[in-house]
């Protein structure tokens, strides 16, 4: 296989001898040509990977800030449910009521 850009620079660092094995076993379990192969090709997949502060990074901060205001939501509901009740959740009613409205809010998720 022809390496398309020359590799000229060098990357260092000492490993312990358990970790040398648990490399070594992972370049077989993945395939890799070569310890320095498998080494390279996985931290560049890293670096690949979104980053703390990345657009995908802020994309998951947004859709966990919806799940959170869903959460609020539903809390409220049941806190207005329990009010209703005058918070006694001994009134079967009440409590299979707010049981159902939770239940229909949960299952959109």
């Amino acid at each position: 296989m022809s390496v398309l850009r020359p590799r000229n620079r060098l990357v260092n660092f000492r490993l312990s001898e358990e970790e040398f094995e648990k490399l070594k076993s992972s370049c077989e379990l993945f395939g890799a040509r070569s310890v320095s192969d498998f080494a390279r090709n996985s931290v560049l997949t890293r670096m690949d990977q979104a980053a703390p502060g990345s657009e995908d990074s802020s994309g998951r901060l947004v859709n966990l800030d919806q799940k959170v205001n869903s959460l609020e939501t539903r809390v409220g509901q049941l806190i207005r449910l329990l009010e209703a009740t005058g918070g006694n959740t001994s009134n079967e009613n009440a409590f299979a009521a707010a049981n159902g409205e939770l239940g229909r809010s949960a299952s959109r998720y």
